[in-house]
């Protein structure tokens, strides 16, 4: 039986809290002209699932997060730099108040308004 791993101040208990994701600058982002090189280097694509897909219509990439491992090899094979890994609490998940998009930011913890109460943000 392996030992179990002490939990203090050290790095494993850091990245248990949080969860490396690949974003897209939408600015940037042109698949059209890249020849999808984001797309042909994610290993997770290369096992048969669709973590990075580009449609005909959309004119950026889109990353599935729930399948993204956050490897950075698509930040790197990126020529127009249009792609970058963050950190994300995984607590934050279920307070998540408000989303912009698909990829985009969000809003967490924020206080909601409720019929028949007075909510002040100061």
């Amino acid at each position: 039986m392996p030992p179990k791993k002490k939990l203090g101040k050290n790095k494993d208990t850091e990245d248990d809290a949080l969860t490396r994701i690949a974003i897209v600058n939408t600015e940037k982002c042109k698949p059209k002209k890249c020849n999808q090189e984001c797309k042909k280097s994610c290993p997770v694509v290369k096992l048969g699932k669709l973590c990075i897909e580009v449609n005909n219509k959309s004119k950026i990439a889109y990353i599935a997060e729930p399948l993204c491992i956050g490897c950075g090899i698509c930040v790197k094979r990126c020529p127009f730099e249009a792609l970058d890994i963050i950190n994300l609490p995984k607590d934050l998940e279920k307070n998540t108040t408000h989303r912009y998009g698909p990829n985009a930011f969000k809003l967490h913890r924020l206080p909601m308004p409720r019929p028949g109460q007075v909510l002040g943000l100061v």
